[in-house]
C-alpha cells in the first residue's frame, strides 16, 4: 500500500476539506482527489462521503483510519531506526517531562548524560504534569519527570528535587521598601501555574485578609513573562525563576507572615517493567531513590 496515499488520506481525514489538505501537503487539489480515489480502489470501500462542499468519513473510513495511523507510525519508526543506526546511535532514551522540568532541570542533565553516552539518542517530549504518569504507563517514554507524583497503578514515583516557593514581582518594585500586601493590592495575583500548592497559599491569604485579585494563568512560562511586563505577581518555585532573579528581571518579595510550601519534582518510571540500558544509566545519573510508598 502506497505510503503517500495513506498520508493524503490521514490529512484528509483530519481536515475534511480537499483544498486545505492540498495546502497542508503541498499538493495540487486534483492530486488529492486522485490519491483518495486510488486508495478507495485498493481497499474496496468508499472512505469519504461528499455532499456539496461538505466531506465526512464513511464508517469504513473511520475504521480504516486506525489502521492507516498504525501503518504510517510503523513506517516512520522503521526509517527513524535506520537513520539512528546510520548516525551511529546504539540505544535510545525517551523522556517525558513537564515544561518547567524540561526548561530548568533537563539541560544540564542532558549535557552530562550525552557526554558519557554519546551513542544514545535522546528524544524529549513534554506534557502537563498530571499527564506524565499516564504517559509513562502507556509506554510513551521510558522515564518521566514532573511536578506531581503519579497516581497510575502501573507506575512508580520517587522524589527528585525539593525547593522553595517565593513571591515574585516586577523589577520596578523595591522589596526593601514595599510590603507584599501593598503589591497584592495593586497587582493581580497570577494563580494556578503549579498543580500542587495554590490551595494552601490562597487559604493563608484569605485567612490573613490579604487584598488579592486572583487571575488564573496555568502555565509557568506565561506567568513569568506577564510578571516581567509588570502585569501581575505570583508565587513560583525558585527553580523556575532563579535566572530571572539573578539577572534582575524579577524581584523576590518577603512574606514573613506566610508559611510558604516547598515543592518537589518527581521521577516516574513504569512498574514491573525492565527499562533499556540507556534509561537505567539516566536514572543512575539522577541518583534515583526507591519509589515512594
Amino acid at each position: 500500500m502506497d505510503v503517500k496515499l495513506l498520508r493524503t488520506f490521514e490529512m484528509m481525514a483530519k481536515e475534511l476539506n480537499f483544498h486545505r489538505t492540498a495546502e497542508r501537503l503541498f499538493l495540487a487539489q486534483p492530486t488529492v482527489s486522485v490519491h483518495i480515489r486510488q486508495l478507495e480502489e485498493q481497499v474496496g470501500y468508499p472512505l469519504f462521503e461528499r455532499s456539496g462542499r461538505k466531506v465526512r468519513l464513511t464508517a469504513a473510513g473511520e475504521r480504516f483510519r486506525l489502521h492507516a495511523q498504525r501503518i504510517l507510525q510503523a513506517h516512520d519508526e522503521a526509517l527513524s531506526d535506520l537513520a539512528r543506526w546510520k548516525a551511529g546511535y546504539d540505544d535510545r532514551l525517551d523522556l517525558l517531562l513537564s515544561p518547567v522540568c524540561a526548561e530548568h532541570l533537563l539541560p544540564p542533565l542532558w549535557k552530562q548524560f550525552a557526554t558519557v553516552h554519546p551513542n544514545v539518542e535522546v528524544r524529549i517530549y513534554t506534557t502537563r504534569s498530571p499527564s506524565v504518569g499516564p504517559g509513562i504507563a502507556a509506554g510513551r517514554s521510558h522515564v518521566g519527570i514532573g511536578l506531581l507524583p503519579s497516581q497510575h497503578p502501573d507506575t512508580e514515583t520517587s522524589i527528585f528535587t525539593e525547593g522553595e516557593v517565593v513571591l515574585v514581582a516586577p523589577r520596578s518594585i523595591d522589596p526593601a521598601r514595599t510590603d507584599y500586601r501593598e503589591v497584592l493590592l495593586d497587582h493581580p495575583l497570577l494563580t494556578e501555574n503549579h498543580p500542587e500548592y495554590w490551595e494552601q497559599i490562597l487559604h493563608q491569604l484569605h485567612e490573613t485578609q490579604a487584598p488579592i485579585r486572583p487571575m488564573p494563568v496555568n502555565q509557568t512560562h506565561i506567568t513569568r513573562k506577564l510578571i516581567i511586563e509588570g502585569l501581575g505577581v505570583s508565587f513560583l518555585p525558585r527553580m523556575a525563576i532563579e535566572e530571572d532573579l539573578r539577572e534582575g528581571r524579577l524581584v523576590e518579595l518577603p512574606t514573613p507572615d506566610l508559611r510558604l510550601p516547598r515543592v518537589s519534582t518527581y521521577i516516574i518510571t513504569p512498574r514491573n517493567k525492565e527499562l533499556p540500558r540507556a534509561a537505567q544509566d539516566f536514572l543512575a545519573l539522577l541518583a534515583w531513590k526507591p519509589p515512594l510508598s
